[in-house]
């Protein structure tokens, strides 16, 4: 099979968490009801677009989006362990200020350098983005129009490995709930270069 002509990104509708802006990391959060809303809505924009396949994150509210999407596509819907949402550790279920004031310089830290300065007990991001990078690669290759379903953390790192972003870019890059982004001709970028 030819690589992939397209694929799309998916970061999971609205949880309790995300509405109020915490870090959700690892935590298995159902959607809201505006979230299967949002799920329902991203399953109808692609619909009829030549998805073929579903990848999503193991956790709840990224298989509740992408089953979503699966069920108004027809398309193959497989959970894929390496789009699980990054492992935020200690700030998990704090907000910015929470962290902030917990932190201190350790979250400024990470938060200018999210790639050299991960707080104890986070998952570093660059282990995460070769976990992007392997899950995405394996999706483009066998299919030609797949959707990944995953988180903003996750998300933004396969925007990384695919040269859509900078690696400098991953606090800068919002994705917007249950918002199909459509990537044409994708291609991984090889470690080196990202």
């Amino acid at each position: 099979m030819s690589p992939a002509a397209r694929v799309y990104l998916v970061r999971h509708g609205q949880t309790d968490r995300s509405a109020r802006m915490i870090y959700s990391g690892r935590a298995d959060i159902p959607l809201t009801a505006t979230g299967s809303d949002q799920a329902r809505l991203a399953g109808e924009r692609l619909a009829g677009t030549g998805v073929d396949a579903i990848y999503s994150s193991p956790l709840i509210r990224a298989q509740e989006t992408g089953r979503a999407i699966a069920g108004a596509t027809g398309a193959a819907f497989v959970v894929e362990p390496r789009l699980i949402e990054v492992d935020y550790g200690p700030i998990e279920g704090l907000d910015r200020s929470a962290a902030r004031a917990r932190f201190g310089e350790r979250f400024e830290a990470w938060r200018t350098d999210p790639y050299g300065s991960p707080l104890p007990g986070m998952e570093a991001l660059g282990d995460a983005l070769d976990r992007a990078r392997s899950a995405t690669s394996d999706a483009i290759a066998g299919h030609d129009c797949p959707v990944l379903v995953g988180h903003q953390g996750i998300l933004r790192l396969v925007l990384v490995a695919l040269g859509r972003i900078e690696p400098g870019d991953y606090f800068a890059t919002r994705l917007d709930e249950a918002e199909p982004i459509e990537i044409r001709n994708p291609t991984v970028v090889p470690p080196r270069q990202a």
